[in-house]
This record gives C-alpha cells, sequence and structure tokens, in this order.
C-alpha cells in the first residue's frame, strides 16, 4: 500500500463542509487530532476497493497502514481491527457508496421491487385485454360467450 493519497482522496481535506459535522469536528479539533478520513477507490479490473484512512495529528498527516491477523482461539472474538466515531463510520459508507457499493439488503430490495413491477404490469395487461374483450362484446361483437 502506498503512503500518498489519489488527486481526488478527500482525506487530506477540512471535515467542515458538512454542518451536521460541524460539532463533531470541532471537538475533534480541540484534542489535537482530526476526524478520521476515508478515502475508497475501486480498482474495476480486479474488483478490489482500495481503502485509505487518515487523520491529522497536530498539524501532521498521519495514514493508516495495513491490517495485520493475528491467531485467536475459537469461542474469542478478538480484538477490533478498527474503532471508529459514528460520524468516521458514516464518512466511510460515504465514500464506499461512491464506488457504487449497496447495502445487500437494498440490492435485495431492488430486485424484489422489480419482480413486483414485473407481476403489477403483467397484471394490469390483463386486466386491459378483459376490458377490451368486454367493450367490444357489449359494442355487439361476436365471438362473446366467454364472458
Amino acid at each position: 500500500m502506498h503512503n500518498h493519497t489519489a488527486p481526488n482522496s478527500n482525506i487530506d481535506q477540512d471535515s467542515n463542509h458538512n454542518p451536521d459535522q460541524q460539532t463533531y469536528a470541532s471537538a475533534a479539533l480541540e484534542t489535537g487530532i482530526s476526524p478520521l478520513r476515508a478515502s475508497c477507490q475501486l480498482q474495476p479490473w480486479s474488483r478490489t476497493i482500495h481503502l485509505r484512512l487518515a487523520r491529522r495529528h497536530k498539524g501532521k498527516l498521519h495514514t493508516a497502514n495495513r491490517v495485520t491477523f493475528s491467531e485467536t482461539p475459537e469461542g474469542q472474538a478478538g480484538n477490533p481491527a478498527l474503532a471508529m466515531q459514528y460520524e468516521d463510520a458514516q464518512q466511510l459508507l460515504d465514500e464506499l457508496w461512491a464506488c457504487g457499493l449497496r447495502p445487500s439488503e437494498i440490492l435485495a430490495q431492488q430486485v424484489t421491487s422489480s419482480t413486483n413491477h414485473t407481476a403489477v404490469l403483467a397484471a394490469t395487461e390483463r386486466h386491459l385485454k378483459d376490458m377490451r374483450d368486454m367493450a367490444f362484446c357489449l359494442l355487439g361483437g361476436s365471438n362473446c360467450n366467454r364472458l
């Protein structure tokens, strides 16, 4: 992993652009540590996402390094790989959304919605055919025995 940010990265930008985060950002700046910033880049040729995490401390940029894995006894949770404030997690989700990721629940709803739409459309088309047949019979058409 390279320790530089992409040209379009949000890592090195001021977090005060969002009014909802203003209080959070102000509190973080009082401690000298800025909010955690995430930058995600989709690598379409390998379907991977490069995730970069950074924050400022005493005016200097600090970036996260690779996550390491340790053997953990079965049944134990192990230590968290990363702890972050709620607002930082939201910013990470926003970055992942920008890369095209969607929660699985939303994708399932889209498929269900599409299936439901198709079923409703088919039912509407059958209803319209019935209405046309009925109107044709009422206007004196032949072959109206099935109504």
